[in-house]
């Protein structure tokens, strides 16, 4: 394999950056932009302006409007969004080679079947090499060199290490582990967690009901995790514990901002029509729900985020339902 031969695919905040932590090395990347206009302002004048304002980026970054172009590399990070996984990976499909590794690094559950972005792969192109790059990272603050961690989920550990020093900066550490369904779990439950807790915020509920909401979410999403073949270390870990105290605290995560917003009183119709970027919390509302059925797991806030959003229950009718829940022990 060719380490110094990266690609990534999907030229938002996040697939930006992550090109932006690797250029930084010396390395050369092509950076797969959907938009030519998008791929030629990357070209021309190094920045990305609609994603990552106040930006430079590297010259190592060769951005293009040819996907097939971008396959031509044998690591590829995908960063398209969960639910466009399953579409250009079919573009993909039939140029894929067998020295290819995907990197996956979308946070999310594809809706209808109910699938980890890895299972989506493997039913779409059987067999391929691939990883997950899951953690508390926000884009902005990785394309400014801002120092963090994350985890990188792989099988293969001579792989996995491969991978890791390629994704890894001075600045960027991704810490290596061998459960890739439990850091997808955690990469794309607590982003259901982070809806609640802003709304939580917006009703002006204080920070002992978000600190509450955060630890008792994670418990439903280590209890589902579990019940998935995933690993319990996994969620004391980046993607998990990790992932959760950044986004269930921030503004900046478009999940937390869009509870915010909800708990302040606007509609969730209007908060995603002033929006030009996934808030893929609403998604995966509904999926968890459905999994927490498949699954018989106990997931109470997970499940009322889903009857608020899905329109079943008004905010405070959702939040009294959790609240009116029966006593019990920390552990269960």
């Amino acid at each position: 394999m060719n380490t110094t031969s990266i690609s990534v695919i999907g030229s938002g905040s996040w697939g930006s950056a992550l090109a932006q932590t690797i250029a930084s090395k010396g390395l050369d990347v092509t950076l797969w932009a959907r938009r030519a206009d998008v791929a030629d302002e990357i070209n021309q004048d190094h920045t990305n302006e609609a994603r990552l304002s106040g930006v430079t980026l590297d010259q190592h970054i060769t951005a293009t409007a040819d996907l097939l172009d971008a396959l031509k590399n044998d690591i590829i990070l995908m960063v398209t969004p969960a639910q466009a996984m399953r579409s250009i990976l079919k573009q993909m499909a039939g140029h894929i080679r067998a020295d290819h590794v995907l990197v996956l690094c979308s946070k999310g559950i594809e809706q209808d079947s109910l699938l980890l972005m890895s299972e989506v792969v493997e039913e779409i192109i059987p067999g391929t090499k691939t990883a997950i790059l899951s953690g508390p990272n926000f884009a902005n603050e990785i394309a400014r060199g801002k120092p963090a961690a994350t985890t990188l989920a792989c099988a293969n550990h001579d792989l996995a290490v491969t991978l890791q020093n390629v994704i890894a900066s001075k600045y960027f550490r991704p810490y290596i582990t061998t459960d890739i369904i439990g850091t997808q779990i955690a990469g794309a439950l607590k982003n259901v967690i982070a809806i609640a807790c802003g709304i939580a915020k917006g009703l002006d509920m204080g920070e002992s009901a978000r600190a509450s909401l955060v630890t008792r979410g994670l418990t439903e999403i280590t209890r589902l995790g579990i019940a998935m073949g995933a690993k319990p270390e996994t969620f004391l870990g980046q993607s998990g514990v990790g992932d959760m105290m950044l986004t269930c605290s921030s503004e900046q995560s478009r999940n937390f901002s869009l509870g915010l917003s909800l708990g302040r009183g606007q509609t969730l119709s209007s908060i995603m029509d002033s929006r030009n970027s996934i808030t893929e919390g609403i998604h995966t509302a509904k999926t968890c729900a459905a999994l927490a059925k498949k699954y018989d797991c106990d997931m109470p806030i997970c499940n009322n985020i889903h009857t608020y959003v899905s329109g079943e229950l008004s905010i405070n009718d959702a939040l009294k339902t959790i609240l009116n829940r029966p006593l019990r022990s920390e552990t269960r």
